[in-house]
Protein backbone atom coordinates (compact mmCIF):
# COMPACT_ATOMS: atom_id res chain seq x y z
CA UNK A 1 0.00 0.00 0.00
CA UNK A 2 1.14 3.63 -1.11
CA UNK A 3 3.04 5.04 2.24
CA UNK A 4 1.02 8.01 3.54
CA UNK A 5 4.48 9.08 5.80
CA UNK A 6 5.81 10.99 2.69
CA UNK A 7 8.78 12.67 3.56
CA UNK A 8 8.05 16.13 4.42
CA UNK A 9 10.94 17.18 1.96
CA UNK A 10 8.42 17.23 -0.89
CA UNK A 11 5.83 19.37 0.96
CA UNK A 12 7.85 21.78 -0.37
CA UNK A 13 9.61 20.59 -3.44
CA UNK A 14 8.67 22.05 -6.41
CA UNK A 15 7.36 19.55 -9.24
CA UNK A 16 8.60 19.00 -12.93
CA UNK A 17 7.81 20.87 -15.68
CA UNK A 18 8.50 20.15 -19.53
CA UNK A 19 7.21 21.18 -22.52
CA UNK A 20 6.81 19.29 -25.54
CA UNK A 21 5.82 19.92 -29.10
CA UNK A 22 2.07 19.04 -29.16
CA UNK A 23 1.08 19.98 -25.91
CA UNK A 24 1.62 23.61 -23.82
CA UNK A 25 3.04 21.82 -20.70
CA UNK A 26 3.48 18.56 -18.84
CA UNK A 27 3.84 18.41 -15.40
CA UNK A 28 4.83 15.92 -12.71
CA UNK A 29 4.52 15.26 -9.17
CA UNK A 30 7.55 13.93 -6.82
CA UNK A 31 7.27 10.52 -7.10
CA UNK A 32 6.03 8.03 -5.05
CA UNK A 33 5.44 4.47 -4.70
CA UNK A 34 2.84 2.48 -7.07
CA UNK A 35 -0.39 2.10 -4.83
CA UNK A 36 -1.90 -1.84 -5.04
CA UNK A 37 -4.45 -2.97 -4.72
CA UNK A 38 -7.81 -0.81 -5.19
CA UNK A 39 -8.92 2.24 -7.08
CA UNK A 40 -7.35 5.23 -8.20
CA UNK A 41 -8.94 8.73 -9.26
CA UNK A 42 -7.61 12.02 -9.66
CA UNK A 43 -10.21 14.88 -9.44
CA UNK A 44 -9.03 18.65 -10.28
CA UNK A 45 -10.95 21.50 -8.06
CA UNK A 46 -11.48 24.84 -9.53
CA UNK A 47 -9.90 26.62 -7.01
CA UNK A 48 -6.43 24.96 -8.69
CA UNK A 49 -6.03 22.00 -6.15
CA UNK A 50 -5.85 18.41 -7.02
CA UNK A 51 -6.97 15.65 -4.99
CA UNK A 52 -5.81 11.97 -5.76
CA UNK A 53 -7.64 8.94 -4.10
CA UNK A 54 -6.45 5.99 -3.35
CA UNK A 55 -9.53 3.83 -2.20
CA UNK A 56 -7.94 0.82 -0.73
CA UNK A 57 -9.44 -2.87 -0.07
CA UNK A 58 -9.68 -2.83 3.26
CA UNK A 59 -8.31 0.33 5.08
CA UNK A 60 -10.30 3.21 4.10
CA UNK A 61 -9.60 6.12 1.57
CA UNK A 62 -6.15 7.70 1.08
CA UNK A 63 -6.44 11.31 -0.15
CA UNK A 64 -3.36 13.24 -1.35
CA UNK A 65 -4.01 17.20 -2.04
CA UNK A 66 -1.22 19.27 -4.80
CA UNK A 67 -1.93 22.62 -4.82
CA UNK A 68 -1.92 24.71 -8.31
CA UNK A 69 2.06 24.77 -8.50
CA UNK A 70 1.17 20.55 -7.82
CA UNK A 71 3.03 20.83 -4.73
CA UNK A 72 2.12 18.08 -2.40
CA UNK A 73 0.47 20.26 0.25
CA UNK A 74 -1.65 17.65 2.45
CA UNK A 75 -1.67 13.87 3.45
CA UNK A 76 -5.15 12.31 4.89
CA UNK A 77 -6.27 8.58 5.73
CA UNK A 78 -10.18 8.50 5.59
CA UNK A 79 -11.67 6.72 8.32
CA UNK A 80 -15.81 6.49 10.27
CA UNK A 81 -17.83 5.49 12.25
CA UNK A 82 -20.77 6.35 9.81
CA UNK A 83 -19.82 3.82 6.83
CA UNK A 84 -17.50 1.02 7.62
CA UNK A 85 -13.97 1.35 6.10
CA UNK A 86 -13.07 -2.29 6.82
CA UNK A 87 -15.36 -3.10 3.92
CA UNK A 88 -14.06 -1.17 0.90
CA UNK A 89 -13.39 -4.08 -0.88
CA UNK A 90 -17.64 -5.00 -1.12
CA UNK A 91 -18.46 -0.97 -1.63
CA UNK A 92 -19.50 0.97 -4.52
CA UNK A 93 -18.49 4.47 -5.49
CA UNK A 94 -22.02 5.93 -6.40
CA UNK A 95 -19.84 9.19 -7.54
CA UNK A 96 -17.34 11.98 -6.87
CA UNK A 97 -17.97 15.26 -7.87
CA UNK A 98 -16.07 18.69 -6.89
CA UNK A 99 -19.95 19.98 -5.22
CA UNK A 100 -19.83 23.58 -3.93
CA UNK A 101 -16.06 24.04 -3.85
CA UNK A 102 -15.67 20.51 -2.29
CA UNK A 103 -14.64 16.84 -3.66
CA UNK A 104 -17.99 15.10 -2.61
CA UNK A 105 -17.80 11.02 -2.32
CA UNK A 106 -20.96 9.65 -2.57
CA UNK A 107 -20.41 5.79 -1.22
CA UNK A 108 -22.50 2.75 -1.07
CA UNK A 109 -22.37 -0.32 1.46
CA UNK A 110 -24.18 -3.16 2.99
CA UNK A 111 -24.52 -2.12 6.98
CA UNK A 112 -26.53 -5.47 8.39
CA UNK A 113 -27.75 -6.50 4.95
CA UNK A 114 -29.16 -2.66 4.01
CA UNK A 115 -28.16 -0.96 0.91
CA UNK A 116 -27.27 2.10 2.36
CA UNK A 117 -25.58 5.59 0.83
CA UNK A 118 -23.48 7.79 2.45
CA UNK A 119 -22.44 11.32 0.98
CA UNK A 120 -19.11 12.39 2.26
CA UNK A 121 -17.74 16.01 1.83
CA UNK A 122 -14.30 17.04 2.04
CA UNK A 123 -12.46 20.48 2.78
CA UNK A 124 -10.99 21.89 -0.40
CA UNK A 125 -7.76 22.34 1.01
CA UNK A 126 -6.39 19.74 3.55
CA UNK A 127 -8.63 16.86 2.68
CA UNK A 128 -10.07 16.55 5.88
CA UNK A 129 -13.81 15.16 6.11
CA UNK A 130 -15.45 17.99 6.05
CA UNK A 131 -19.27 16.79 6.86
CA UNK A 132 -20.66 13.02 6.33
CA UNK A 133 -24.24 11.80 6.60
CA UNK A 134 -26.07 8.50 5.63
CA UNK A 135 -28.55 10.23 3.07
CA UNK A 136 -30.68 7.10 2.28
CA UNK A 137 -31.40 3.61 2.78
CA UNK A 138 -33.16 1.02 0.83
CA UNK A 139 -35.19 -2.36 2.16
CA UNK A 140 -33.00 -4.82 3.73
CA UNK A 141 -32.68 -7.68 1.77
CA UNK A 142 -35.14 -10.54 3.27
CA UNK A 143 -34.27 -14.29 3.47
CA UNK A 144 -33.92 -15.51 0.22
CA UNK A 145 -33.18 -12.36 -1.55
CA UNK A 146 -29.79 -14.01 -3.43
CA UNK A 147 -32.26 -16.72 -5.04
CA UNK A 148 -34.62 -14.02 -6.07
CA UNK A 149 -31.82 -12.54 -7.47
CA UNK A 150 -30.39 -15.12 -9.45
CA UNK A 151 -33.50 -16.94 -10.74
CA UNK A 152 -36.37 -14.84 -9.79
CA UNK A 153 -34.94 -12.12 -12.05
CA UNK A 154 -35.52 -9.66 -9.02
CA UNK A 155 -33.02 -6.93 -9.55
CA UNK A 156 -30.62 -5.94 -7.32
CA UNK A 157 -31.57 -2.66 -4.70
CA UNK A 158 -29.02 -0.23 -6.00
CA UNK A 159 -28.58 3.67 -6.04
CA UNK A 160 -27.92 6.65 -9.16
CA UNK A 161 -26.44 9.42 -8.69
CA UNK A 162 -26.29 12.20 -11.70
CA UNK A 163 -25.02 15.53 -10.88
CA UNK A 164 -25.85 18.66 -13.39
CA UNK A 165 -22.70 19.43 -15.24
CA UNK A 166 -23.84 23.78 -15.18
CA UNK A 167 -24.55 23.99 -11.39
CA UNK A 168 -24.31 22.37 -7.89
CA UNK A 169 -27.35 20.41 -8.55
CA UNK A 170 -27.83 16.86 -8.39
CA UNK A 171 -30.35 13.99 -7.68
CA UNK A 172 -30.19 10.63 -6.25
CA UNK A 173 -32.40 7.55 -6.98
CA UNK A 174 -33.26 5.33 -4.95
CA UNK A 175 -33.92 1.32 -6.76
CA UNK A 176 -35.89 -0.34 -4.38
CA UNK A 177 -36.56 -3.65 -6.05
CA UNK A 178 -37.80 -5.31 -3.52
CA UNK A 179 -40.59 -2.81 -2.11
CA UNK A 180 -43.93 -2.36 -3.38
CA UNK A 181 -44.57 -1.46 -7.09
CA UNK A 182 -45.19 2.41 -5.78
CA UNK A 183 -42.43 2.38 -3.11
CA UNK A 184 -39.96 0.88 -5.64
CA UNK A 185 -38.52 4.19 -7.49
CA UNK A 186 -37.83 7.26 -5.17
CA UNK A 187 -35.95 10.71 -6.39
CA UNK A 188 -33.95 12.97 -4.27
CA UNK A 189 -33.25 16.59 -6.14
CA UNK A 190 -30.65 18.43 -3.86
CA UNK A 191 -29.06 22.16 -4.33
CA UNK A 192 -25.35 21.58 -3.34
CA UNK A 193 -24.22 25.04 -3.64
CA UNK A 194 -22.32 26.40 -0.73
CA UNK A 195 -22.04 23.17 0.21
CA UNK A 196 -24.86 22.90 2.05
CA UNK A 197 -26.80 20.15 -0.13
CA UNK A 198 -30.06 21.69 0.21
CA UNK A 199 -33.50 19.18 -0.61
CA UNK A 200 -35.04 20.81 -3.64
CA UNK A 201 -37.84 17.86 -3.59
CA UNK A 202 -38.41 14.05 -2.60
CA UNK A 203 -40.98 11.83 -4.29
CA UNK A 204 -41.87 8.55 -5.22
CA UNK A 205 -42.09 7.49 -8.45
CA UNK A 206 -45.22 6.56 -9.65
CA UNK A 207 -45.10 4.99 -13.12
CA UNK A 208 -48.51 6.23 -15.66
CA UNK A 209 -51.64 5.58 -13.79
CA UNK A 210 -50.48 2.88 -11.80
CA UNK A 211 -49.92 0.83 -15.56
CA UNK A 212 -46.81 -0.96 -14.90
CA UNK A 213 -45.84 -2.90 -12.28
CA UNK A 214 -41.83 -3.61 -12.76
CA UNK A 215 -39.60 -0.57 -13.82
CA UNK A 216 -36.01 -0.62 -14.79
CA UNK A 217 -33.97 2.47 -14.63
CA UNK A 218 -32.38 3.66 -18.05
CA UNK A 219 -31.00 6.95 -17.52
CA UNK A 220 -31.51 10.61 -15.70
CA UNK A 221 -30.03 14.09 -16.43
CA UNK A 222 -30.66 17.02 -14.02
CA UNK A 223 -32.06 20.57 -15.26
CA UNK A 224 -30.68 22.63 -12.24
CA UNK A 225 -32.78 23.31 -9.36
CA UNK A 226 -35.84 23.27 -11.30
CA UNK A 227 -36.33 19.76 -12.99
CA UNK A 228 -35.16 16.10 -12.80
CA UNK A 229 -35.43 14.27 -15.96
CA UNK A 230 -35.64 10.43 -15.78
CA UNK A 231 -35.82 7.39 -18.50
CA UNK A 232 -37.69 4.70 -17.16
CA UNK A 233 -38.82 0.73 -19.14
CA UNK A 234 -42.32 -0.22 -17.53
CA UNK A 235 -43.32 -3.74 -18.15
CA UNK A 236 -46.26 -6.36 -16.01
CA UNK A 237 -44.71 -9.35 -16.65
CA UNK A 238 -41.35 -10.95 -15.44
CA UNK A 239 -40.47 -13.35 -18.03
CA UNK A 240 -42.71 -11.80 -21.14
CA UNK A 241 -42.26 -8.52 -21.85
CA UNK A 242 -45.98 -8.31 -23.44
CA UNK A 243 -47.42 -5.78 -25.86
CA UNK A 244 -47.70 -3.73 -22.83
CA UNK A 245 -44.00 -2.26 -22.53
CA UNK A 246 -43.53 1.09 -22.88
CA UNK A 247 -39.99 3.72 -22.34
CA UNK A 248 -41.42 6.14 -20.06
CA UNK A 249 -40.14 9.71 -19.94
CA UNK A 250 -40.93 11.35 -16.96
CA UNK A 251 -40.19 14.69 -15.04
CA UNK A 252 -39.78 16.13 -11.92
CA UNK A 253 -40.55 19.69 -10.49
CA UNK A 254 -42.27 21.73 -8.12
CA UNK A 255 -45.68 22.90 -8.46
CA UNK A 256 -47.35 25.53 -5.95
CA UNK A 257 -44.96 24.32 -3.19
CA UNK A 258 -45.37 20.43 -4.07
CA UNK A 259 -43.12 17.91 -6.01
CA UNK A 260 -45.04 16.76 -8.98
CA UNK A 261 -44.28 14.57 -11.50
CA UNK A 262 -44.87 14.27 -15.42
CA UNK A 263 -45.25 10.91 -17.46
CA UNK A 264 -44.92 10.21 -21.30
CA UNK A 265 -44.90 6.76 -23.25
CA UNK A 266 -42.45 7.16 -25.83
CA UNK A 267 -43.24 5.76 -29.18
CA UNK A 268 -40.61 2.79 -29.35
CA UNK A 269 -42.14 -0.69 -30.55
CA UNK A 270 -38.57 -2.67 -29.27
CA UNK A 271 -37.99 -4.17 -26.81
CA UNK A 272 -36.05 -2.36 -24.61
CA UNK A 273 -36.08 -3.95 -21.27
CA UNK A 274 -31.85 -4.68 -21.41
CA UNK A 275 -31.75 -1.25 -21.71
CA UNK A 276 -28.74 1.19 -21.01
CA UNK A 277 -28.66 5.12 -21.99
CA UNK A 278 -27.05 8.49 -21.52
CA UNK A 279 -29.43 11.57 -20.95
CA UNK A 280 -28.08 15.12 -21.55
CA UNK A 281 -30.19 18.59 -21.67
CA UNK A 282 -28.67 20.25 -24.66
CA UNK A 283 -29.46 23.79 -23.52
CA UNK A 284 -28.37 25.03 -27.00
CA UNK A 285 -31.12 23.26 -28.69
CA UNK A 286 -33.22 23.32 -25.84
CA UNK A 287 -33.70 19.55 -26.41
CA UNK A 288 -33.23 16.13 -23.95
CA UNK A 289 -30.85 14.13 -25.81
CA UNK A 290 -30.90 9.92 -24.91
CA UNK A 291 -28.62 7.85 -26.16
CA UNK A 292 -29.63 4.03 -25.81
CA UNK A 293 -27.94 1.07 -26.15
CA UNK A 294 -30.27 -2.04 -26.09
CA UNK A 295 -29.08 -5.66 -26.44
CA UNK A 296 -31.14 -7.44 -29.07
CA UNK A 297 -29.51 -10.99 -27.97
CA UNK A 298 -29.41 -13.35 -31.39
CA UNK A 299 -32.01 -11.10 -32.99
CA UNK A 300 -31.24 -9.01 -36.70
CA UNK A 301 -31.48 -5.36 -36.90
CA UNK A 302 -28.60 -4.50 -34.58
CA UNK A 303 -25.15 -3.55 -36.28
CA UNK A 304 -22.70 -3.91 -33.34
CA UNK A 305 -21.80 -7.64 -32.53
CA UNK A 306 -20.49 -8.69 -29.37
CA UNK A 307 -18.80 -12.15 -30.06
CA UNK A 308 -18.41 -14.79 -27.25
CA UNK A 309 -17.32 -18.72 -27.72
CA UNK A 310 -21.32 -20.00 -27.94
CA UNK A 311 -22.82 -16.80 -29.86
CA UNK A 312 -22.90 -13.34 -31.66
CA UNK A 313 -25.10 -11.00 -30.49
CA UNK A 314 -26.68 -7.94 -31.09
CA UNK A 315 -26.86 -4.55 -29.95
CA UNK A 316 -29.33 -0.86 -30.68
CA UNK A 317 -28.07 2.07 -30.55
CA UNK A 318 -30.85 5.26 -30.45
CA UNK A 319 -30.12 9.07 -30.43
CA UNK A 320 -33.66 10.42 -29.16
CA UNK A 321 -34.47 14.17 -29.46
CA UNK A 322 -37.32 14.86 -26.60
CA UNK A 323 -38.91 18.26 -26.09
CA UNK A 324 -38.27 18.80 -22.03
CA UNK A 325 -42.01 20.53 -21.62
CA UNK A 326 -44.32 18.29 -23.60
CA UNK A 327 -41.68 15.22 -23.02
CA UNK A 328 -42.46 13.57 -26.52
CA UNK A 329 -40.07 12.40 -29.14
CA UNK A 330 -38.78 15.02 -31.87
CA UNK A 331 -37.12 12.75 -33.58
CA UNK A 332 -34.80 9.82 -33.40
CA UNK A 333 -31.58 8.37 -34.99
CA UNK A 334 -29.56 5.02 -35.28
CA UNK A 335 -26.28 5.63 -34.48
CA UNK A 336 -24.86 3.11 -36.81
CA UNK A 337 -20.70 4.65 -37.44
CA UNK A 338 -20.89 4.98 -41.23
CA UNK A 339 -18.54 8.03 -41.56
CA UNK A 340 -16.36 5.97 -39.37
CA UNK A 341 -16.64 2.79 -41.13
CA UNK A 342 -16.02 4.64 -44.08
CA UNK A 343 -12.59 6.27 -42.74
CA UNK A 344 -11.41 2.95 -41.52
CA UNK A 345 -11.71 1.80 -45.20
CA UNK A 346 -10.28 4.71 -46.85
CA UNK A 347 -7.56 5.11 -44.32
CA UNK A 348 -6.65 1.35 -43.99
CA UNK A 349 -8.64 -0.52 -46.37
CA UNK A 350 -9.86 -2.68 -44.11
CA UNK A 351 -12.55 -4.83 -45.55
CA UNK A 352 -14.47 -5.78 -42.29
CA UNK A 353 -16.78 -3.27 -41.22
CA UNK A 354 -16.83 -1.19 -37.88
CA UNK A 355 -18.66 -2.59 -35.14
CA UNK A 356 -18.34 -0.11 -31.93
CA UNK A 357 -20.48 0.06 -29.36
CA UNK A 358 -21.17 3.28 -27.52
CA UNK A 359 -19.27 4.81 -24.59
CA UNK A 360 -19.92 8.07 -24.57
CA UNK A 361 -21.79 10.94 -25.24
CA UNK A 362 -20.80 15.43 -25.40
CA UNK A 363 -22.58 17.65 -26.18
CA UNK A 364 -19.84 20.46 -27.89
CA UNK A 365 -20.62 24.36 -27.40
CA UNK A 366 -21.61 24.51 -30.42
CA UNK A 367 -25.01 22.04 -29.77
CA UNK A 368 -23.25 19.22 -31.70
CA UNK A 369 -22.93 15.89 -30.17
CA UNK A 370 -19.75 13.47 -30.01
CA UNK A 371 -19.93 10.07 -29.70
CA UNK A 372 -17.21 8.07 -28.58
CA UNK A 373 -17.45 3.96 -29.96
CA UNK A 374 -15.19 1.17 -29.44
CA UNK A 375 -15.03 -2.40 -30.75
CA UNK A 376 -15.50 -4.91 -27.92
CA UNK A 377 -15.11 -8.96 -28.11
CA UNK A 378 -15.65 -11.31 -25.62
CA UNK A 379 -14.39 -14.96 -25.16
CA UNK A 380 -16.12 -17.39 -23.22
CA UNK A 381 -14.23 -20.37 -21.98
CA UNK A 382 -16.82 -22.78 -20.18
CA UNK A 383 -15.52 -26.51 -19.15
CA UNK A 384 -17.00 -30.11 -19.88
CA UNK A 385 -20.19 -29.06 -17.38
CA UNK A 386 -21.21 -25.61 -18.72
CA UNK A 387 -19.71 -23.81 -16.18
CA UNK A 388 -17.65 -20.48 -17.35
CA UNK A 389 -13.67 -21.13 -16.66
CA UNK A 390 -12.71 -17.43 -17.98
CA UNK A 391 -13.74 -14.40 -19.66
CA UNK A 392 -11.69 -11.88 -22.03
CA UNK A 393 -12.48 -8.97 -23.45
CA UNK A 394 -10.63 -7.34 -26.61
CA UNK A 395 -10.87 -3.79 -26.85
CA UNK A 396 -10.09 -2.74 -30.36
CA UNK A 397 -10.51 0.19 -32.69
CA UNK A 398 -11.73 3.64 -31.30
CA UNK A 399 -14.74 5.47 -33.18
CA UNK A 400 -15.41 9.02 -32.75
CA UNK A 401 -18.29 9.72 -34.41
CA UNK A 402 -19.89 13.91 -34.89
CA UNK A 403 -23.47 14.38 -34.97
CA UNK A 404 -25.06 17.89 -36.14
CA UNK A 405 -28.10 19.19 -34.13
CA UNK A 406 -30.11 17.12 -35.76
CA UNK A 407 -28.24 13.97 -35.11
CA UNK A 408 -27.20 12.76 -38.44
CA UNK A 409 -23.67 11.92 -38.68
CA UNK A 410 -21.63 14.41 -40.34
CA UNK A 411 -18.47 13.25 -39.69
CA UNK A 412 -16.60 10.25 -38.58
CA UNK A 413 -12.97 9.04 -37.53
CA UNK A 414 -11.32 5.73 -36.64
CA UNK A 415 -8.28 5.13 -34.81
CA UNK A 416 -6.38 1.73 -34.78
CA UNK A 417 -5.89 -0.31 -31.45
CA UNK A 418 -6.30 -3.48 -29.89
CA UNK A 419 -5.97 -4.43 -26.13
CA UNK A 420 -7.28 -7.31 -24.09
CA UNK A 421 -8.20 -6.96 -20.98
CA UNK A 422 -9.79 -10.05 -18.48
CA UNK A 423 -13.29 -10.34 -17.90
CA UNK A 424 -16.52 -8.19 -18.76
CA UNK A 425 -15.44 -4.72 -19.96
CA UNK A 426 -19.01 -3.33 -20.10
CA UNK A 427 -20.08 -0.49 -23.06
CA UNK A 428 -20.81 3.23 -21.54
CA UNK A 429 -17.24 2.94 -19.75
CA UNK A 430 -16.32 6.35 -19.77
CA UNK A 431 -19.51 7.61 -18.82
CA UNK A 432 -19.19 5.71 -15.92
CA UNK A 433 -15.59 6.94 -16.03
CA UNK A 434 -16.69 10.71 -15.78
CA UNK A 435 -18.89 10.46 -12.82
CA UNK A 436 -16.21 8.72 -10.89
CA UNK A 437 -18.14 5.70 -10.63
CA UNK A 438 -16.48 2.64 -9.72
CA UNK A 439 -17.51 -1.20 -7.98
CA UNK A 440 -15.19 -3.21 -5.95
CA UNK A 441 -18.03 -6.01 -6.97
CA UNK A 442 -17.10 -5.84 -10.31
CA UNK A 443 -14.42 -7.36 -12.64
CA UNK A 444 -11.88 -3.90 -12.57
CA UNK A 445 -11.73 -4.64 -8.89
CA UNK A 446 -9.47 -7.75 -9.34
CA UNK A 447 -7.82 -7.44 -12.55
CA UNK A 448 -5.27 -4.25 -11.81
CA UNK A 449 -4.12 -4.10 -15.61
CA UNK A 450 -7.80 -2.95 -17.06
CA UNK A 451 -7.60 0.08 -15.24
CA UNK A 452 -4.75 0.79 -17.69
CA UNK A 453 -6.72 0.24 -20.46
CA UNK A 454 -9.41 1.68 -22.99
CA UNK A 455 -9.30 5.05 -23.79
CA UNK A 456 -10.04 8.79 -22.86
CA UNK A 457 -11.39 11.73 -24.76
CA UNK A 458 -10.95 15.83 -24.64
CA UNK A 459 -11.56 18.51 -26.32
CA UNK A 460 -10.14 22.26 -26.29
CA UNK A 461 -11.81 24.97 -28.06
CA UNK A 462 -8.91 24.34 -30.87
CA UNK A 463 -8.41 20.11 -31.01
CA UNK A 464 -10.09 17.06 -30.16
CA UNK A 465 -7.89 14.26 -28.36
CA UNK A 466 -7.67 10.69 -27.96
CA UNK A 467 -5.41 9.29 -26.02
CA UNK A 468 -4.32 5.18 -24.72
CA UNK A 469 -1.44 3.35 -23.67
CA UNK A 470 0.15 1.52 -26.69
CA UNK A 471 3.48 0.04 -27.42
CA UNK A 472 5.80 1.60 -29.42
CA UNK A 473 6.30 -1.31 -31.74
CA UNK A 474 2.54 -0.57 -32.75
CA UNK A 475 3.31 3.51 -33.42
CA UNK A 476 6.28 2.18 -35.65
CA UNK A 477 4.47 -0.22 -37.61
CA UNK A 478 1.82 2.64 -38.06
CA UNK A 479 4.31 5.35 -39.58
CA UNK A 480 4.95 2.54 -42.02
CA UNK A 481 1.25 2.37 -43.13
CA UNK A 482 1.00 -1.63 -41.69
CA UNK A 483 -2.21 -2.55 -40.43
CA UNK A 484 -1.51 -5.40 -37.98
CA UNK A 485 -0.80 -4.31 -34.75
CA UNK A 486 0.64 -6.24 -31.39
CA UNK A 487 -2.09 -6.76 -28.80
CA UNK A 488 -1.45 -4.60 -25.49
CA UNK A 489 -1.86 -7.73 -22.89
CA UNK A 490 1.15 -6.32 -20.58
CA UNK A 491 1.21 -2.66 -19.76
CA UNK A 492 4.28 -2.79 -18.31
CA UNK A 493 6.02 -2.27 -21.85
CA UNK A 494 3.47 0.70 -23.20
CA UNK A 495 3.61 4.58 -23.66
CA UNK A 496 0.83 6.86 -23.59
CA UNK A 497 -0.41 7.76 -27.15
CA UNK A 498 -2.60 11.00 -28.06
CA UNK A 499 -4.48 11.08 -31.68
CA UNK A 500 -4.74 14.62 -32.04
CA UNK A 501 -7.73 15.16 -34.25
CA UNK A 502 -7.72 18.98 -36.70
CA UNK A 503 -9.61 19.97 -39.54
CA UNK A 504 -9.77 16.30 -40.46
CA UNK A 505 -6.27 15.27 -39.98
CA UNK A 506 -4.74 13.10 -37.69
CA UNK A 507 -1.71 13.40 -35.72
CA UNK A 508 0.12 11.03 -33.31
CA UNK A 509 2.78 11.73 -30.50
CA UNK A 510 3.96 10.38 -27.34
CA UNK A 511 2.03 12.29 -24.42
CA UNK A 512 5.12 11.81 -22.26
CA UNK A 513 8.05 12.41 -24.56
CA UNK A 514 9.39 9.41 -26.83
CA UNK A 515 10.81 6.72 -24.94
CA UNK A 516 14.50 6.08 -25.44
CA UNK A 517 14.35 2.10 -25.90
CA UNK A 518 12.16 -0.44 -24.75
CA UNK A 519 13.46 -1.04 -20.99
CA UNK A 520 11.68 2.87 -20.43
CA UNK A 521 8.06 3.04 -20.55
CA UNK A 522 5.38 5.99 -19.15
CA UNK A 523 2.02 4.92 -19.13
CA UNK A 524 -1.76 6.59 -17.47
CA UNK A 525 -4.04 4.90 -15.58
CA UNK A 526 -6.76 5.50 -17.80
CA UNK A 527 -9.29 4.92 -14.85
CA UNK A 528 -7.98 7.76 -12.56
CA UNK A 529 -7.73 10.50 -15.18
CA UNK A 530 -9.83 13.49 -14.97
CA UNK A 531 -9.86 16.88 -17.62
CA UNK A 532 -10.46 20.14 -16.72
CA UNK A 533 -11.76 21.70 -19.56
CA UNK A 534 -11.56 25.64 -17.67
CA UNK A 535 -7.84 24.98 -17.82
CA UNK A 536 -7.66 22.22 -21.01
CA UNK A 537 -5.22 20.68 -18.27
CA UNK A 538 -5.77 16.63 -18.15
CA UNK A 539 -4.42 15.08 -14.62
CA UNK A 540 -4.00 11.49 -14.20
CA UNK A 541 -1.84 9.27 -12.37
CA UNK A 542 1.25 8.18 -14.31
CA UNK A 543 3.92 5.07 -14.17
CA UNK A 544 7.22 5.67 -14.57
CA UNK A 545 9.06 2.16 -15.67
CA UNK A 546 13.27 2.10 -16.30
CA UNK A 547 14.27 -1.36 -16.08
CA UNK A 548 12.94 -3.02 -13.11
CA UNK A 549 12.39 0.07 -11.30
CA UNK A 550 9.36 1.69 -11.30
CA UNK A 551 7.62 4.60 -9.72
CA UNK A 552 4.16 6.59 -9.66
CA UNK A 553 3.77 10.41 -10.13
CA UNK A 554 0.93 12.90 -11.07
CA UNK A 555 1.24 13.94 -14.16
CA UNK A 556 -0.56 17.46 -15.67
CA UNK A 557 -0.34 17.81 -19.06
CA UNK A 558 -2.15 21.26 -20.59
CA UNK A 559 -3.52 20.63 -24.11
CA UNK A 560 -3.83 23.45 -27.01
Amino acid sequence: MRKLSILLLALCSLAVSTTHAQVSKVEVSTPFDEPEDGWNKVLQLKNGNTFFFHFTNKDGIEVTVYNKQRNLVATRELTSELWEPKKMKHSVIEGLYEIGGQPVIFLQQQIDRTPSLFRIKLDANTGEIAGEKLISTLDRYPTGASWAMKYGRVEEEDFFVEKDPRSDCYAVVNFNSFAESNKRLEIMHYDGSEGKHKIINRAFYNSPEGQFKYLRYIGMTVDGPYNVFMCTYGFNHKNDMGNDSRVIMSRLKTENGSPVFTHNLLAFSEDFRETRGIMQYNKGTNMLQLMTLTYLKSKGGGFSPFNTSERKSYYLTLMSFIDPESLTIAYTKPIVGEKIDADLHQQFEHTSAFHGLPQQMIINRDNTTTVLMEEMETTTVTNNVGSVVSQTTTLGNIGVAELNEKGSEDDGHVILKVQSCKGIYDPLYLSEKSKGKWSYRGNGATFNNNAFLSFDYLNTDNNKYVLFNDYPSNYAREQDGKRRRKTVTTISGANTMCYKMQNGKISRFFVFGTPQDDDQTKFCYVESSHFSKETNTYATLMMEKNGRDKQARIAWVTFQ
